[in-house]
């Protein structure tokens, strides 16, 4: 347990997958065929926290919807990528534009297209409901579902050590 706390006291880097992590993984579509996603608050709370503690965050996400964009935007995420299959490759260009090395970045996915980064980065975490490929790559698995707050539990838990929050 020592080490993953070092681990967690490290990190600078927060990515977040969107469906199954900021969202519940559920498609939802109107009758005209819009999409609808349901965001928590408390995630987006957490990262408003995050973000005043200068934790950087960054989204990328297998699809693309606008209202992602609307999410990130009101959110301040600057760091959105979406329609990207080659997360691998966007996370490594991400650490070295912002110049953080992979070791203090955490990465929260739920599928098997999330597992090469799980591989790589200091702090691979999942939703408790993530797919089986996804759970056995990660450090942490979180108490709450994707789209349920796990997100917000991550931030907590990041600050926390971090001695920035206390609670």
């Amino acid at each position: 347990m020592g080490e993953l706390i070092q681990i967690i006291k490290n990190i600078k880097l927060l990515v977040m997958d969107v469906d199954g992590v900021l969202t519940d993984g559920k498609l939802y579509y109107s009758e005209k065929g819009e999409h609808i996603k349901v965001f928590n608050v408390r995630d987006g709370q957490g990262i408003k926290l995050a973000q005043a503690y200068d934790l950087k965050l960054a989204v990328i996400s297998g699809r693309e919807c606008g209202i992602v964009n609307n999410r990130c935007n009101e959110l301040g995420i600057t760091h959105v990528y979406q329609h990207c299959h080659d997360k691998l490759n966007k996370i490594k260009q991400l650490s070295s534009e912002l110049k953080i090395p992979l070791n203090e970045a955490a990465f929260i996915g739920d599928d098997i297209l999330d597992v090469p980064v799980l591989e790589i980065v200091g702090l691979p975490i999942c939703p408790k409901d993530s797919h089986p490929s996804a759970l056995l790559k990660s450090k942490i698995v979180t108490e709450l579902e994707g789209g349920n707050g796990c997100v917000r539990e991550i931030i907590d838990l990041i600050l926390k050590e971090q001695g920035k929050i206390r609670f």
